[in-house]
């Protein structure tokens, strides 16, 4: 179903809500996601899998919170599929001032600021948001039709168009404490998230196998090297190798260079945006600084350097 209508997703404003139905009627908006299909879902569509994906970071975050009356508020609906989930706290890595800062209210916290990349705005019906306060990150679930929440129109990206993402302001945002996700020291969520960050994204894989399968029936030979190094490239980077952050690198450039062939071997039918190899570069470009941190960054241009 994806696959065959991600020229057209791509070029369109939001992503189709028949996609994520699909999706939820396969049960896949419970968290436990395998690797693989993470991987079968970006290589078919980009946009459907971002927003998707996005929705496992509430998800995630109402599985291990203390809070039980808000894990059984949201939770269900969410894993059924019935609500679909956002996030906010890429903005956490963001060096200098907090974009987006929490002040103790009486019952609870008012939210300031401004998250600069939120996505699936119009698709999503609740939002983890993080935010500073002082020494330490709070999250909060936040209903999308919460007063206070001022959404820019939706940013003009070269890639993932339709995953409706937005500036987010807070404009007068109080949440109580019954609202309150998790709350937990910076510098934890800091050693937590370089950790998760430094692991190669499925995602990569998924586009690289969908290039080298396009690519098989223009040159087989190219295609074959390069199904070869992926195949490599995944075996140890699910192995449980200690240091993660090269073989993520490898794998966005890996990503990237299988698209390029892809485009290469069709030639001058690949600029159609009707064509898949476009959209599949510009994709496998995205995941590059998707979660991006200094450390993948630095490894990053040492593979393209070498």
């Amino acid at each position: 179903m994806l696959a065959p209508a991600a020229q057209d997703t791509d070029q369109a404003d939001i992503v189709p809500r028949s996609h994520l139905r699909a999706l939820a009627d396969a049960g896949l908006f419970d968290a436990a996601g395998h690797r693989t299909v993470y991987e079968i879902l970006a290589g078919a569509c980009g946009a459907t899998f971002f927003v998707w994906v996005q929705h496992h970071a509430p998800v995630r975050l109402l599985v291990a919170s203390a809070n039980a009356a808000l894990s059984d508020q949201w939770l269900p609906r969410l894993r059924s599929g019935a609500v679909l989930g956002g996030v906010a706290f890429a903005h956490l890595r963001r060096p200098g001032p907090p974009p987006v800062r929490a002040r103790r209210v009486a019952g609870g916290y008012a939210l300031e600021g401004e998250a600069p990349w939120v996505t699936s705005w119009g698709l999503a019906d609740v939002f983890a948001v993080a935010a500073r306060c002082d020494d330490r990150v709070v999250f909060v679930a936040v209903p999308a039709d919460a007063p206070g929440l001022v959404p820019s129109p939706p940013l003009r990206l070269t890639v993932m168009q339709a995953t409706s993402t937005v500036r987010l302001g807070f404009d007068g945002l109080t949440v109580s404490d019954a609202d309150v996700i998790v709350e937990l020291p910076f510098a934890q969520w800091q050693t937590d998230d370089a950790v998760a960050t430094a692991k190669p994204n499925p995602a990569a894989f998924g586009v690289a196998a969908t290039c080298t399968r396009l690519l098989a029936d223009l040159d087989p030979e190219t295609a074959a090297a390069l199904e070869t190094e992926r195949l490599e490239c995944r075996r140890r980077s699910y192995g449980g190798e200690p240091d993660q952050v090269p073989l993520r690198a490898w794998s966005l450039e890996l990503a990237v260079r299988c698209a390029l062939a892809l485009v290469a071997a069709t030639g001058g039918r690949s600029m159609e945006r009707t064509h898949p190899a476009q959209r599949l570069l510009r994709e496998a470009v995205f995941y590059a600084i998707q979660a991006q941190t200094g450390a993948l960054r630095a490894a990053t241009l040492d593979r393209l350097t070498r």
